[in-house]
């Protein structure tokens, strides 16, 4: 595995966009996040464990996180009011098989997805996420839905950011 940022020090994030296309990749670096929302989402990872669907409490009541992961490879999707607003694959860099068939899975079921499938020009939308090397890894797909506000959608990134650490950093 090519480790293209050391596990501690931060993560890659390949962000794609709704038609299958990579639109950019980036490193992002875990003490330039929030310690308090890093706490948290740590936090929450102890609480729940690496597998959970977790409806936020208070003013992130609206939005719910579910996580479903195996052998430090996971699939996160955050929901606001029921509608999906990102889907994302993290990828530690700890079990090549389990990577491969998270990315798989991850990549099939964001192909299903009628709005990709009504709007891509590429045969094979979000495939490059199969021969991403870099580890540890966030793939994200935001998913464009009017009824999120722009606020929201804020929210979501920086929460998925933020969740996105604490996995990439977890032992379990």
């Amino acid at each position: 595995m090519n480790a293209s940022i050391d596990a501690e020090g931060g993560f890659t994030v390949a962000a794609f966009t709704i038609d299958g296309a990579l639109e950019c990749k980036d490193q992002w670096i875990y003490s330039n996040l929030s310690a308090r929302w890093s706490n948290i989402c740590d936090e929450l990872l102890r609480a729940k464990g690496v597998n959970f669907n977790y409806p936020w409490i208070g003013p992130l009541s609206h939005i719910r996180t579910k996580l479903t992961s195996a052998r430090g490879a996971g699939i996160c999707t955050i929901f606001v009011n029921g509608h999906v607003a990102v889907s994302v694959l993290l990828l530690r860099g700890r079990d090549g098989g389990a990577e491969r068939d998270m990315s798989r899975m991850f990549v099939n079921s964001l192909q299903k997805v009628d709005l990709v499938q009504s709007i891509t020009k590429l045969s094979e939308p979000f495939a490059e996420v199969l021969s991403l090397s870099e580890r540890p890894l966030m793939v994200v797909v935001p998913i464009p839905d009017e009824s999120i506000s722009d606020q929201d959608n804020d929210v979501v990134r920086e929460l998925s950011l933020h969740l996105a650490s604490a996995f990439l950093r977890a032992d379990g």
